[in-house]
């Protein structure tokens, strides 16, 4: 199984050098070069007009062509040049994923998935993540937890964090496959020398985690804790689908979890999760839900915060690709506690703007690529960090 490697580029598409193109199914061109070009392919009629509606509500964005499927959509791709394209998944004809593997070969053009993300669906959607798709974005819906306008702003917010994503190569990753038969489980209640390796990341997290926790091996003895900046109704199905491709346990954090070696835990940053030992000095997770900043800062700093009070020097925090600075305030109180501060090189991320505010701050030890995370994190003992 091969997953592609997006690396960011820092030159955009020239918007006056685009040739003129003449489509049934192309909108009229906005005569602003400073709008994102979006071509949007779904095969229902009425969800391509609402995400368009969705699209050009916002000044920066304008929606050039509506494709009804995988095959249309090569087409149109090739033809006007899109900044974004937003990909269903199920569809006639050719489907999104293969219509997405296509894409990043031919025309590397930032790609965001729109999907129902049911549980029948979340194995398709997340399999788009590993062929190179850069985020994942939930069909609006009254049916959601969220408002439609909330719903309405992520789908905004997405494809405007896509258009500054330029896909300037492509590399293939192996990962683990999915063959062992055995049912999974921990190593047992932590002890001295385990180490508690806390995660934070945002935009483009599915993607570097798929190459983190898969790789990591069953002798894996530490315990793992992600804060992943997305709506709550993602994580289960995304745990799930992490679970299946690994050899380590991966579990949603509860709303109180007793902790196991050898244990990967993800949670949304819509709960503070906080870390501490109980009376016999077992250590625990708390997750409640929370106020938390529009970025899900606090989420991110308070779990790490959390690590450096409860296990000191045995705490390691490492800041992935994401929005804003979420992260960076904790990372620095785990360096403080004699932990180890790690993050994302940003050659390497879809979003660098968590990695660079925790660089600003000075406190980090170490700066890797997703793909050699988890060598690194196997080996922190032997190498004596």
């Amino acid at each position: 199984m091969f997953i592609f490697e997006a690396v960011p580029r820092a030159a955009s598409i020239n918007a006056g050098t685009r040739p003129r193109v003449c489509c049934m199914n192309a909108m009229n061109l906005d005569s602003s070069n400073n709008k994102t070009r979006v071509l949007v392919v779904d095969d229902s009629a009425l969800m391509s007009r609402q995400i368009t509606n969705i699209l050009n509500s916002a000044s920066d964005l304008t929606v050039i062509g509506r494709a009804k499927d995988g095959l249309e959509a090569l087409s149109m791709v090739d033809e006007l040049k899109p900044d974004v394209i937003t990909l269903d998944v199920e569809m006639p004809n050719m489907n999104g994923i293969t219509a997405l593997k296509h894409i990043m070969v031919k025309h590397s053009t930032p790609t965001v998935m729109i999907s129902a993300l049911t549980t029948e669906g979340a194995t398709t959607t997340f399999d788009a993540l590993k062929y190179g798709a850069i985020d994942v974005i939930a069909k609006p819906s009254r049916r959601e937890d969220e408002s439609l306008e909330a719903q309405e702003a992520d789908i905004i917010a997405k494809v405007r964090r896509a258009a500054a994503i330029r896909t300037g190569r492509l590399r293939y990753v192996k990962i683990r496959n999915n063959d062992w038969v055995y049912t999974k489980q921990g190593h047992g209640k932590p002890e001295a020398t385990t180490r508690f390796i806390g995660i934070g990341t945002g935009t483009g997290g599915y993607y570097s985690l798929l190459k983190i926790v898969p790789a990591l091996p069953s002798e894996f003895n530490d315990v793992m804790i992600a804060v992943v900046l997305l709506a709550a109704r993602y994580i289960e199905p995304f745990a799930n689908y992490l679970d299946a491709h690994s050899a380590v346990p991966v579990k949603t954090a509860e709303e109180v979890t007793v902790l196991e070696r050898g244990t990967c835990y993800i949670c949304s940053n819509q709960n503070r999760l906080i870390l501490h030992s109980d009376g016999d000095g077992v250590p625990r997770l708390e997750a409640a839900l929370s106020a938390h900043t529009e970025n899900g800062e606090a989420a991110i700093d308070q779990m790490f915060g959390s690590l450096a009070r409860t296990v000191g020097d045995k705490a390691v925090a490492v800041v992935l690709t994401g929005p804003g600075c979420a992260g960076a305030q904790g990372l620095a109180e785990v360096r403080k506690a004699g932990g180890i501060g790690i993050v994302q090189d940003i050659n390497n991320c879809v979003d660098p703007s968590m990695p660079i505010a925790a660089l600003e701050l000075g406190s980090v030890e170490r700066i890797l690529p997703d793909y050699l995370m988890a060598d690194f994190l196997l080996n922190l003992t032997q190498l004596g960090v």
